[in-house]
């Protein structure tokens, strides 16, 4: 949020209010002696202590002494060291510690600022969530719909709008900015089950943590922590200490850990490692567990707000993000960023103000704790993983290393190294044996299923009701799609296939949804992340694959979440585009 320059006297930063000379455009984050360890700085000629304090700061691969440059790092990936090159006269330096108090005290004033306001922000609107159902009775009262009136307001003005009590107790819906500037009082609508604090073992999450403790009492919200199995040993043993931390501080604030019922590996091993283009991992292995965690009594999805660790720093696509995001990753869920506009630098500043565990992954070098291994990370964070958690990383880049050579990709080392498999999903070089081919779509629809993960009928009622006649091999039926009719059969072809037909169809958008039925029967691996899109609760996955006929709305949203209907299927549609492969007896084609 502040302009930073660097302190000469202390070895650290000044924030300023304004631009000043000297001012960076970019935040540095703190270098610690456990980083240059492993640059090896102590082997070539400096002297430092290992000490708590950081030594000096990096902006990108650049690291800076009390303002100056002293040498830059370059290369460094999954298998490769990082190589120093030396400011001219830089070879040899003996470092002393920043100052942290001092720096603490100069910066003061500028970070009661900066955490006042974000304790405000977080406790205005946990109030105003916290309150829905008084603003919904209120604003009932007035005999109209006025959520419904704000939406189309703000589809006609193309603005975000707010409904706001005037002074004779009606009700108005203005635009936000309007509101908040003229300082109105905001009426939400939307009845919050749960309110959460987001923790990933991260420095920002670990600020939003302590922030919401400062703001919220702590049996108003909870913290769940999102062990993906990528987690970075670091961060596992971070959360235990945090845990133990906050609970001496505040005995009834409320831990968890959301888990998939099964490894990372397992999935890899499944579906093909995830791609920048389709990182499906953090669907399964994160949002998923999460959300069924959050599942009411009847099975539906609580309504939540989060306050996360979100900033707009970190990213391009995150500095166009509000501070206040409704259904971002799931309907049910509103994401409260509090830290939006803090900087790196003012996130350290605050944990070391106050005495907060630092993740030891960011003293080791890491820029961001993440996972261990990640189509998004860079070759830098990797670098760090394979040197301080070796056995950790090993299963994965095994899987990797493998599936490069089975591609037949020349020069495996640098290609992996530069990160070719993330660009690279590797769904087709899954040893498979169920495949789906579509041999005709209209008027007659027919599809071939081979050794299909699931029966047919466990996802045929998301489609619509329908009733089958059921023979020794054959079932023939009809089933109401929307308005239509159609008569549909389900054939055994042997002991390993299954053909599907339906009669009479036309309707593009409604074959495209038999499709997305198709491929979740043939691939499903039961990865939940279909079940947290059901807004009724009619849909479970694991352990068994169910739906509630009585409940399902034919909403089509476990359909519609993802391309094709299925996290697997489209990880291994992705990779085979439209080539037609033989496998047995069936030609195995990827259509739309």
């Amino acid at each position: 949020m502040y302009k930073i320059t660097w302190d000469k006297e202390t070895g650290g930063v000044r924030l300023h209010s304004r631009i000043v000379e000297g001012t960076l455009g970019t935040s540095p984050r703190p270098v610690f002696w456990e980083e240059l360890d492993l640059l090896k700085l102590n082997e070539l000629g400096w002297v430092y202590p290992h000490c708590e304090e950081p030594l000096l700061w990096a902006i990108n691969k650049q690291y800076w002494y009390r303002g100056e440059l002293v040498f830059e790092a370059k290369g460094a990936n999954i298998y490769d060291d990082a190589t120093v090159v030396f400011q001219d006269g830089k070879e040899k330096l003996k470092l002393k510690p920043v100052d942290v108090k001092k720096m603490l005290e100069r910066c003061k004033e500028y970070m009661f600022l900066l955490e006042s306001e974000a304790i405000e922000f977080i406790h205005e609107t946990y109030e105003q969530y916290a309150g829905a159902q008084k603003s919904i009775q209120a604003v009932a009262a007035n005999r109209l719909d006025y959520d419904a009136l704000a939406a189309r307001a703000e589809k006609r003005t193309k603005t975000k709008m707010a409904i706001v009590k005037e002074n004779c107790d009606s009700f108005d819906i203005v635009p936000l900015e309007e509101a908040e500037k003229q300082g109105k009082k905001i009426f939400q609508t939307t009845k919050i089950d749960r309110f959460l604090a987001s923790f990933s073992g991260g420095k920002d999450s670990q600020v939003i943590l302590d922030l919401c403790t400062r703001a919220i009492h702590s049996t108003d919200f909870e913290v769940i922590y999102s062990d993906t199995g990528y987690e970075l040993p670091s961060s596992l043993k971070l959360y235990e200490e945090v845990q133990e931390y906050y609970k001496a501080l505040y005995p009834d604030l409320k831990f968890s850990v959301a888990r998939n019922h099964e490894s990372v590996l397992n999935y890899w091993d499944k579906i093909g490692t995830p791609s920048d283009n389709h990182r499906w991992c953090c669907a399964v292995m994160k949002t998923a567990p999460l959300y069924r965690m959050l599942k009411l009594d009847d099975n539906k999805q609580a309504r939540v707000l989060t306050f996360d660790g979100v900033r707009a720093e970190e990213s391009t696509r995150r500095s166009n993000y509000g501070r206040i995001g409704k259904g971002v990753k799931h309907d049910t869920v509103i994401n409260a960023r509090p830290i939006l506009l803090w900087s790196s630098v003012e996130i350290f500043l605050y944990l070391w103000k106050y005495h907060l565990p630092i993740n030891p992954a960011y003293r080791q070098g890491m820029t961001r704790v993440g996972c261990l291994i990640c189509p998004f990370g860079n070759e830098w964070n990797e670098m760090v993983a394979r040197t301080y958690y070796s056995d950790d990383l090993a299963p994965f880049l095994e899987r990797i290393e493998k599936l490069t050579a089975k591609a037949g990709v020349k020069d495996r080392q640098q290609y992996i190294g530069e990160g070719g498999w993330k660009r690279r999903a590797s769904g087709n070089l899954i040893d498979r044996t169920s495949f789906v081919d579509f041999k005709s779509t209209t008027p007659t629809f027919v599809a071939k299923m081979k050794k299909p993960k699931a029966n047919i009928e466990s996802f045929l009622p998301v489609l619509g009701k329908y009733a089958l006649n059921k023979s020794q091999r054959e079932r023939v039926g009809n089933i109401k799609v929307r308005d239509n009719i159609y008569d549909i059969s389900i054939r055994e072809i042997g002991s390993e296939e299954i053909e599907f037909k339906i009669d009479n169809i036309y309707d593009l958008q409604q074959i495209g949804q038999i499709k997305k039925v198709i491929w979740k029967t043939t691939f499903c691996v039961q990865c939940e992340a279909c079940e947290v899109e059901c807004p009724t609760g009619a849909l479970t996955i694991y352990p068994t694959i169910c739906i509630d006929k009585d409940r399902c709305i034919h909403c089509h949203k476990c359909l519609d979440f993802h391309d094709k209907g299925c996290i697997a299927a489209n990880s291994l549609y992705m990779t085979t585009g439209s080539n037609i492969s033989k496998q047995g007896n069936i030609d195995i084609k990827t259509l739309d």
